[in-house]
């Protein structure tokens, strides 16, 4: 069945009867109404919100809707993360052409509950429409935080550790092999898309180290290393000087850096979608926030560089040189 025979508000029973029904005590009211209600949480509430479009964001030939529809909610939860949150609730809007099937659409809302179901987020409803050629989704996601525990771009501190929860890159590198510029065996290529298709957000790592007192600043790696870093710089007014020898680089992505003839620390510092979290940390409390991260969650923490005076990103070699770390990951306006 096409959506178009469907119809629009037999479309929006459907997506209420398919949501999850265990919905939070706090949600008076969730699909149904002209707004959900919700009760208030003490401290301080945070909004995030995501855009993905068919074309810039995705491509559906080499998506799965279920993939689609879970990293719609993931890259909104990675945000909440950032700011060292507890995410709580979701709405989603979609524009959908009319000729799209169903069964489609279902496998989407399916990837969407399945991850607000795992990180205890409920989904209050949204807006549909139709769109006359691609897929847009765009979900809005609110968390809850005590004031004292969010994490700011702008609180780096010099002196700090640049820390990161996982391996740089591999993301970028499965792109490539989704394009089709890129082939690798099965063993290194599967990993890769996968990083790319089906991102982690780290919100139990996030909430340690917003409780930590150590964690200063932090921002999720969703535009690369490169660019990212240089916001929380930028915010922080300070600078930071990455060491290339201690990027986490995965071996699949120094095979696939081989192939594309390209230093695999480029991939790790401009490559987009990792959706790794990056902190920065006093010193003298990196090895208990390593130590409690690894407890909790079994996630690595690694240390990558500092936060020192100046501007900008500096990135230093292996012999002891620094060269200018320039931002390379994706800018939506700027032209290619």
């Amino acid at each position: 069945m096409k959506l178009d025979e469907l119809g629009e508000f037999a479309f929006i029973d459907r997506i209420a009867r398919g949501a999850p029904k265990d919905l939070g005590a706090h949600v008076l009211c969730g699909i149904g109404d002209d707004a959900a209600v919700v009760e208030a949480p003490h401290g301080v509430q945070l909004v995030t919100t995501d855009m993905l479009i068919e074309g810039v964001h995705f491509l559906r030939d080499v998506t799965t809707p279920r993939q689609l529809g879970a990293k719609a909610i993931t890259v909104n939860l990675s945000d909440i993360a950032a700011m060292g949150g507890i995410p709580r609730d979701a709405l989603v809007s979609i524009a959908v052409p009319p000729d799209t099937d169903v069964a489609e659409l279902d496998a989407l809302y399916e990837g969407m509950g399945e991850v607000a179901r795992r990180h205890e987020v409920s989904l209050l409803g949204g807006d549909t429409t139709a769109s006359p050629r691609d897929l847009c989704l765009n979900v809005v996601v609110l968390g809850h935080a005590a004031p004292e525990e969010v994490l700011y771009r702008s609180g780096a501190r010099i002196g700090d550790r640049v820390l990161v929860t996982g391996t740089l890159g591999d993301a970028r590198a499965g792109l490539e092999i989704l394009l089709g510029r890129l082939d690798l065996p099965s063993t290194q290529a599967d990993p890769l898309v996968r990083a790319h298709l089906e991102p982690t957000p780290y919100l139990a790592e996030a909430r340690i180290a917003a409780i930590s007192g150590v964690a200063h600043a932090a921002i999720d790696l969703s535009d690369g290393l490169s660019s990212d870093l240089g916001h929380v710089c930028r915010a922080s007014s300070v600078a930071a000087v990455v060491n290339a020898g201690d990027l986490p680089i995965s071996a699949a992505v120094r095979a696939a850096a081989e192939r594309l003839a390209v230093d695999p620390v480029s991939l790790a510092v401009g490559g987009g979608e990792d959706y790794r979290l990056l902190l920065t940390a006093a010193p003298d409390g990196v090895e208990a926030l390593r130590g409690r991260i690894q407890e909790t969650s079994g996630c690595p923490l690694y240390d990558v560089g500092e936060i020192v005076a100046g501007q900008g990103v500096r990135l230093r070699r292996s012999d002891g040189t620094q060269e200018e770390l320039r931002a390379t990951g994706w800018d939506h306006f700027r032209a290619p």
